[in-house]
């Protein structure tokens, strides 16, 4: 091993007993303990490694644990080439079930799929053919019920509430959204019917106990809590001057004292809300001010911005429970009507899917649930496995989360990794609170008792320094809440660090936050994003002057360019920008991420070359290639060649422009029609190469700004 394991991370390899979630932070070394854990249960309990399930979030990650297991395994068949259990589970490795949730519903379906009168020849369809058959069922559905209208009182509410004259693309994209969400509950059409029931209305309730209403008081509630806190704040702020305590301070308590009853009664309910109405807020008597202070200035605006967020919302609840319930009676049959036709959808769609032997992602997922609701597979199935461990846990939607929970016979051998901090893409309809509900009620691994589900956490970073984590944790400290980002950012929650460096010989390693202005005499306004761009360059071509020093094994060394990266939002729209401002100050670059390989112009001319010896006939690829450097033919040329040919396609203009004798249009026909000859013997690797050294293009391309990359690109191309 590079470096010994951590006690916390210690603690989680030797952890037994119950199911056990494991927190773990950003570069905490989460998949060394998944490795280390596995390897210490295979070869201290002698368990053979296949008994084990790993579940990973793509097929990359799974390859890459897979590898990394076998390369461990076979450092320590190496320090011991005699151990025969060693050599065993070498072998084992690669029938290790280590795989995505997806592969491993696909292999069970197809063991147990019988059991479901499920065809074992199945073939999943991927996202592209999933959306044409979705789009194709859907108008099929939509049709049918426009030609049954009279019978569906329900959909004609939900066209007229929807559809925008004889446009019906908005109805159809609700359903088809719906329809997708309800895919990340186990019981989807279940699920739906109790949403229908909720939708009804029920006069004997308060408006605030339906869904909707209870969501705007939530809402509402947790705002006035903000302006009581900020109206506080705010009267701290007169204690800057006795004149300005006496003017504004009972205004400004008051003011807060009115906005904390308005989130009591948020949270009582809708009537008690509406009880509020015409509350006014409090007046400030002014006297003259023997002087102007900031404080003045600060104290007006907070106070200003409370007085209308209390208009605003006083205003939420303003309609008579009465009428809500009028309002509810009215969208009722429109909501039916879509939950009906989503109901109609869902059944189409599967019949035309099981017809074809065809499933999607989401099948996958919801037959290996009804399988393992069969209480024979799921033990049969539990008793297979000795230990299910899942990576990037907080990705878990409530479906995988039944089929993990099944597997593992109720949690008891579930290992469950992850890090909510890092749940904000919400893949595949995931379910961060499954994870924060453990997290927030799971005993600390040291204090729960046997058999017992526990939290063990891992938040120690070996990836950076102090500086950076010192500034990490105090903007997420700042702006994340259980409204925002779902948990609070407490002490259990930070970042801490766990390597060493050398000490640095220069200062520089504090984070900086700096802003950019656009000095207003300027004639010409400097495009914000080439600011940036340059200020960045300015300051790469800084350090790299200064012999800026950084970390290298036990060391410090003068920084490289390739030590330095620039991180943007969407490159494709600014790398030019950045492309600009580095070649001004001769700083050496490449990009990531802003565009694929076959976009840039060098490898976009070679593959127009390849079209045209292909096909010459196809205009795009041939206007293309003759215009690129190659043969650098004007547009006025390629006009004029048109002209005299104005029938057929560009390559006819072209064998006209020969046949006159013309002597640029008989060069590049000559070389074609040579081209065309060799590309019928020779693989496509060598007449790329090949078409390389008769047009130059290495060349070309090299002479050009940034020719090194260029011509990287190319033989990238090749390659």
């Amino acid at each position: 091993m590079a470096f010994p394991l951590t006690r916390e991370q210690r603690a989680v390899v030797e952890d037994r007993g119950g199911e056990l979630l494991v927190s773990a932070a950003a570069g905490s070394g989460k998949t060394r303990v998944l490795v280390e854990r596995l390897l210490d249960r295979v070869i201290r309990e002698k368990l053979d490694i296949d008994r084990f399930l790993v579940i990973t979030f793509t097929r990359a990650a799974a390859a890459e644990l897979r590898g990394r297991v076998a390369e461990e395994l076979s450092k320590r068949l190496s320090e011991e080439p005699e151990n025969g259990w060693l050599r065993r589970q070498s072998a084992l490795v690669y029938k290790a079930p280590i795989s995505t949730i997806h592969a491993l519903c696909g292999e069970l379906l197809r063991e147990f799929g019988h059991r479901l009168d499920l065809d074992p020849d199945f073939r999943l369809m991927d996202e592209g053919e999933t959306g044409l058959l979705r789009s194709r069922v859907l108008e099929e559905v939509v049709e049918k019920r426009y030609e049954t209208l009279s019978r569906h009182p329900d959909f004609v509410a939900l066209v007229d509430t929807l559809s925008a004259g004889r446009d019906d693309s908005r109805l159809l994209q609700i359903t088809s959204d719906l329809h997708l969400k309800l895919q990340a509950h186990p019981d989807p059409m279940g699920w739906l019917t109790r949403m229908e029931e909720a939708y009804r209305p029920d006069r004997k309730k308060d408006p605030g106990e339906t869904i909707w209403g209870r969501s705007r008081l939530e809402t509402l509630a947790r705002r006035a809590e903000y302006w009581a806190r900020a109206l506080r704040q705010g009267e701290e702020l007169t204690e800057a001057d006795p004149n300005l305590e006496a003017n504004y301070r009972p205004s400004m308590e008051a003011g807060a004292v009115l906005f904390e009853r308005l989130a009591e009664a948020a949270r009582t309910g809708w009537e008690a809300v509406r009880a509020m109405e015409g509350a006014e807020f409090p007046r400030v008597g002014l006297k003259r001010m023997d002087k102007t202070l900031l404080e003045v200035e600060q104290v007006k605006a907070i106070r200003t911005a409370g007085r209308e967020a209390l208009s605003e919302l006083l205003g939420v609840c303003r309609q008579p429970g009465e009428e809500v319930w009028e309002d509810l009676a009215a969208i009722s049959p429109a909501v039916t009507g879509l939950f009906s036709l989503v109901r109609d959808f869902d059944a189409r769609l599967t019949a035309e899917k099981r017809g074809r032997s065809l499933l999607d992602f989401n099948d996958l997922e919801h037959l290996t649930v009804r399988l393992l609701g069969e209480e024979e597979i799921a033990q049969t199935l539990s008793n297979r496995f000795a230990e299910v461990m899942v990576d990037e846990y907080q990705d878990t939607n409530e479906v995988q989360n039944v089929i993990f929970s099944a597997l593992t016979q109720g949690g008891k051998t579930l290992v469950q990794v992850g890090d909510v901090k890092q749940s904000i893409y919400r893949f595949r309809l995931a379910d961060p609170t499954i994870f924060l509900k453990k997290y927030n009620t799971f005993p600390k691994r040291e204090e729960a008792g046997a058999g017992e589900p526990r939290l063990a956490l891992l938040t120690r970073n070996f990836r950076s320094r102090s500086q950076v984590l010192g500034s990490v944790n105090d903007f997420f400290r700042a702006v994340m809440s259980p409204v925002l980002g779902e948990m609070e950012y407490t002490p259990r929650d930070a970042l801490y660090p766990g390597a060493s460096y050398p000490a640095p010989e220069q200062d520089g390693w504090n984070t900086e936050l700096d802003i950019l202005m656009n000095e207003e005499e300027q004639e010409e306004k400097i495009p914000r994003d080439l600011m940036e761009a340059r200020f960045a360059a300015r300051r790469l071509r800084e350090l790299l002057d200064t012999g800026f020093r950084v970390t290298e094994g036990e060391g410090l060394r003068p920084v490289r360019p390739g030590d330095m990266a620039v991180l943007v939002r969407s490159p494709g729209p600014v790398s030019h920008y950045y492309a600009r401002a580095f070649r001004e100050v001769g700083l050496p670059w490449q990009a990531d991420g802003s565009g694929d390989l076959m976009e840039t112009v060098e490898v976009s001319v070679a593959l127009a070359l390849l079209q045209m010896v292909d096909n010459p006939r196809q205009d795009v690829p041939l206007i293309a290639a003759l215009r690129s450097p190659v043969w650098a033919m004007s547009a006025d040329r390629l006009a004029q060649l048109r002209a005299a040919c104005p029938e057929g396609d560009f390559y006819d203009a072209l064998l006209a422009g020969g046949e006159r004798g013309e002597e640029d249009c008989e060069d590049i026909l000559g070389t074609l029609g040579d081209l065309r000859l060799e590309a019928a013997d020779q693989p496509a690797h060598e007449f790329l190469w090949n078409l390389y050294q008769r047009t130059n293009l290495l060349g070309l391309f090299s002479a050009m700004d940034g020719g090194g990359d260029r011509r990287e690109n190319l033989l990238m191309l090749y390659e």
